[in-house]
């Protein structure tokens, strides 16, 4: 005798909404084998094998509507199309995670380096490589304005995951003007370092820079250009750009101002 299982039933054992179940109806995917006058639907033991193929597929990525023309038409052949297509998906899946896992832990690299090995407060001069700079042009105060700019910087670059989570590091750029004038507060652009391996950006050559780290609130940076301008007298050094402002550990990381860690490198050369 042909065993049937109430709407309630199959929405128990599969763990699939009764709105759900009637929606596949509705779209004539998966019709109840019984219909009483009450309304109560009931499902056969023999579409047990369609639900199951439904929840495989669904699990798959397939839309409704591919399922629908699969089963319909299913065959070696067909299973097989899906399957391959499928696998690409997963592939691709599989490449983007694989991504992720080595910008975390360039990531989380870069955290311990700042927590352990960094010397703050005290100017000096290092060659950096050449990089590759998105920027967004507009004069910036506000940390709210910020964050807005590094987003829209983020649309522009390949990954598909905000700043915390990738190697890209972000920060602002003060004009070699407004250092001279002792005017720290405003950052002509807000910039992203592409480390991605991608030709977009600006192309920044390799070059010299006064370098200093500083912990807490960027309104105590006017400290630590001091602290520079005198290095740079000092070392009879010459300003030849404006100035990076790289806020390696901020509000994104951490809630704890104090923990911020930002760096100031400044392009200089021998007088």
């Amino acid at each position: 005798m042909k065993k049937y299982y109430s709407i309630g039933e199959i929405s128990k054992i599969y763990n699939i909404s009764v709105d759900t179940l009637r929606h596949y109806e509705k779209i004539k995917l998966l019709e109840p084998a019984l219909k009483k006058e009450s309304g109560y639907r009931y499902y056969s033991s023999e579409q047990i094998w369609k639900l199951n193929n439904i929840r495989n597929l669904r699990g798959l990525g397939l839309g409704l509507e591919d399922i629908k023309g699969f089963l319909e038409t299913r065959s070696v052949s067909s299973t097989e199309k899906i399957l391959n297509s499928q696998l690409q998906i997963v592939e691709k899946e599989l490449e983007k995670f694989n991504r992720l896992k080595e910008e975390l832990l360039v990531k989380k690299s870069n955290l311990e380096y700042f927590k352990n090995d960094v010397l703050f407060g005290v100017p000096q001069l290092k060659s950096i490589s050449k990089r590759r700079v998105i920027k967004s042009k507009g004069r910036i105060k506000e940390d709210g304005d910020i964050d807005f700019k590094i987003k829209l910087l983020s649309i522009k670059t390949l990954s598909e995951n905000d700043f915390l989570f990738t190697e890209n590091e972000f920060g602002g750029t003060l004009s070699r003007e407004n250092f001279y004038k002792n005017k720290y507060d405003i950052y002509e652009e807000i910039f992203v370092i592409n480390n991605e391996g991608t030709e977009m950006g600006e192309e920044i050559g390799k070059g010299d820079y006064v370098s200093i780290y500083y912990r807490g609130y960027y309104s105590e940076n006017y400290r630590y250009y001091a602290k520079a301008k005198e290095f740079i007298k000092e070392n009879n050094l010459e300003v030849i750009g404006d100035i990076f402002e790289i806020f390696h550990v901020d509000i994104h990381t951490t809630e704890s101002v104090s923990e911020y860690i930002t760096e100031i490198q400044i392009p200089v050369r021998e007088l």
